[in-house]
């Protein structure tokens, strides 16, 4: 006999009133068979108003996602981290206009003495990966050896001249500078908890401790066919030859799986290994969205906020091909609503992880799925999306506002839409 197919669990979780359609939409995702395991959460004003989740966690054992389950969100740490740097920039810790040499003398070696921090956070600083390979456990098992290798890794393209993304060591320089100027000598994952994380009850962690690690979704990456790949990289506009050395290490992370073990799981790279629940990213992202308070606590005051969403960078990236926005640390989403256009700002992640914040509404949304897709970097179709828009139409309703909301991907789609509301404003 065949084996029986067991259904796939269907998504159910919290709503608060008003936003019933979103989980009618995530179903349907689901009966579809778009989805497979994920969840989806939003903070609206202050407060929590979805928090969904469906699906398997771990396909083998047939373990169905829970309220408790966290997911990797891979490079929406990055978001994270940027929140962190922004927490000890307004604490005069730190300064975005410094150059790094500054706080980490060492950091000067091999023509790095003008860079500064905001260069190093907007990918500005020439600084994609290393010339040589690496392995990430050395941040356990030999932390000089890691830190001996950031400070004399040369720029691979001129530093303030292009964008070039940093898939894994961006973050890895950003704790080493947090190491350096904050009093008890914290990396950056270890401040994120005990000054930001904790007291805010913010459920992520970057590196996932061993004794939570029960929570942990199990990833599944997508098969992707060969000549899917080959077609990507013949539209590909970057610098190929950064993009294979950028996304060829480390040596201990060639595998999507290698983040279910235990030992790489826990290592605390502010780039890669954030790992928590969408309702933990919606949460500290409503809280930006919300000017920077919650419960009486105030996390960044609005002009620190203010930072993390200017444009620092854009055009066609080197290491992805891509052409994002990126302010410090983040990566920016311009939304155009009739004749007004601003800018949510957070980060993706890859395999389709995505968490950020909407100030004009005073919103926070993050999505996480184990289910990995690694083409949504080049197809732009992203499962979060439908998601999203159902989202905001119930804010619309809710708020009695009648307008097409889009978003736009580029610096080039925002110019061309500056030109056009211009022209339209005109007539």
């Amino acid at each position: 006999m065949p084996p029986k197919i067991r259904p796939i669990p269907l998504p159910t979780g919290y709503l608060a009133q008003g936003f019933e359609q979103v989980l009618d939409i995530y179903t349907e995702q689901f009966s579809k068979g778009v989805e497979r395991g994920s969840s989806f959460a939003a903070y609206y004003k202050g407060q929590p108003v979805v928090n969904l989740w469906g699906g398997l966690a771990d396909e083998q054992l047939h373990r169905p996602w829970k309220e408790e389950t966290v997911g990797f969100f891979f490079s929406t740490t990055k978001l994270i981290a940027s929140v962190t740097v922004a927490h000890l920039v307004e604490r005069d810790l730190l300064r975005y206009e410094d150059k790094i040499a500054k706080y980490w003398p060492e950091f000067s070696q091999n023509g790095k003495d003008n860079i500064t921090l905001e260069m190093l956070m907007s990918y500005k600083a020439g600084l994609a990966a290393f010339s040589e390979n690496f392995e990430l456990k050395w941040m356990r098992e030999n932390p000089k050896k890691l830190s001996d290798l950031l400070a004399k890794q040369a720029p691979l393209t001129e530093p303030g001249e292009s964008v070039a993304y940093s898939p894994h060591i961006v973050g890895l320089y950003l704790s080493e500078i947090v190491k350096r100027v904050d009093q008890k000598g914290r990396s950056l994952a270890e401040y994120f908890k005990e000054e930001i994380g904790r007291p805010f009850g913010i459920d992520f962690y970057i590196g996932l401790p061993k004794h939570l690690q029960y929570r942990a979704a199990r990833l599944e990456p997508k098969t992707v066919a060969k000549e899917d790949l080959m077609k990507m990289m013949e539209t590909f506009k970057g610098d190929i030859s950064l993009y294979r050395l950028a996304f060829s290490q480390p040596k201990d992370f060639l595998s999507t799986r290698s983040m279910n073990g235990p030992d790489f799981m826990c290592l605390p790279n502010p780039s890669s290994h954030g790992v928590g629940s969408a309702l933990g990213v919606a949460k500290l992202a409503g809280i930006l969205a919300n000017g920077g308070k919650h419960e009486g606590k105030t996390l960044l005051l609005p002009e620190s906020i203010a930072r993390l969403q200017e444009p620092m960078s854009h055009g066609i990236d080197l290491t992805t091909g891509g052409s994002n926005i990126n302010g410090r640390g983040t990566w920016l989403i311009p939304v155009v609503e009739g004749q007004k256009m601003w800018c949510m700002f957070g980060h993706a992640g890859f395999g389709d992880q995505c968490g950020a914040a909407d100030p004009h509404y005073k919103v926070g949304w993050a999505y996480t799925t184990n289910y990995i897709d690694q083409t949504v970097a080049y197809t732009n179709v992203n499962k979060w999306r439908a998601l999203l828009d159902v989202l905001f139409q119930c804010i619309h309703k809710l708020e009695g506002i009648d307008v097409e909301r889009r978003l736009l991907f580029s610096y080039t789609e925002v110019e061309k839409e500056r030109r056009s509301l211009t022209q339209t404003s005109k007539l």
